[in-house]
């Protein structure tokens, strides 16, 4: 298993919940004490519209290529692998395209430390 740090700049964004951005994209599977896990499937040639995440980490089901477009104009393109494990801290305003042949799916953890 692949283990990465992805190190992203453009902390405390207004936030733009990935689960209401992009239904037809994404399943909240569960939400509770302040961690949600999300699974998340792109055919080829899909793109998520713009959100953000907060501290998160991500496990690949399906892999293949996505290409992630930060509204900042930074652009980021990623091969992952079935098996591949990621964490990143919280994400600026992006999208997030399957840019290559295969469906990509994969599970992400989102940690919410913000107390209400």
């Amino acid at each position: 298993m692949l283990v990465s740090i992805l190190v992203v700049s453009g902390l405390n964004v207004s936030a733009q919940d990935v689960v209401k951005t992009n239904p037809k994209f994404t399943r909240l599977l569960a939400d509770t004490a302040g961690v949600r896990l999300i699974k998340t499937t792109l055919a080829p040639g899909e793109e998520m519209v713009m959100h953000t995440h907060p501290v998160q980490m991500l496990y690949c089901l399906g892999g293949g290529q996505l290409t992630v477009n930060f509204q900042s104009g930074k652009k980021e393109t990623l091969t992952i692998k079935p098996g591949d494990a990621m964490q990143a801290p919280p994400d600026p305003p992006h999208t997030t395209k399957n840019t290559g042949t295969t469906t990509l799916s994969f599970l992400e953890i989102e940690i919410n430390n913000t107390k209400k």
